[in-house]
């Protein structure tokens, strides 16, 4: 069975098909992507160590802090989520087997908005004109 997904935004699609492309061209001889769209300059694949510890050295250049590969996932996922993305979406984009695993990991995000809603609520009220028979 398969997951129905959303697609990627345009810009997201079009930086994938620019690295198939690079691919592609850096290495005509191999069979289109392999099932891999990043990859090492020989066609091989990257190493998951090497990939976090590029990460890590990146982050570090620019003043960020130790993050690994996962924290980007929370990343993106707590962007979605402060961004109003209806929860089943982003569980989906997370590919969670179930809505309930993304409200276990990700409902204080949840409560934030919440309370967010409700003091937005509080000052629209507090701002409300309220005709004179009903104050």
């Amino acid at each position: 069975m398969t997951k129905d997904i959303e697609a990627p935004p345009r810009r997201v699609t079009a930086a994938l098909r620019r690295q198939a492309a690079r691919h592609r061209s850096a290495h005509p001889d191999q069979p289109r992507l392999q099932g891999m769209v990043f990859t090492r300059p020989d066609g091989k694949p990257i190493n998951p160590e090497r990939l976090l510890h590029t990460l890590r050295q990146r982050s570090a250049e620019i003043g960020l802090p130790k993050i690994g590969l996962h924290d980007l996932r929370h990343t993106a996922a707590t962007i979605m989520i402060s961004s109003q993305v209806p929860l089943a979406v982003v569980s989906k984009t997370l590919r969670h087997s179930t809505l309930a695993t993304t409200v276990n990991i990700y409902g204080h995000l949840l409560l934030q908005a919440a309370r967010e809603a409700v003091t937005a609520l509080a000052d629209a009220l507090d701002h409300a004109d309220l005709p004179r028979e009903i104050i």
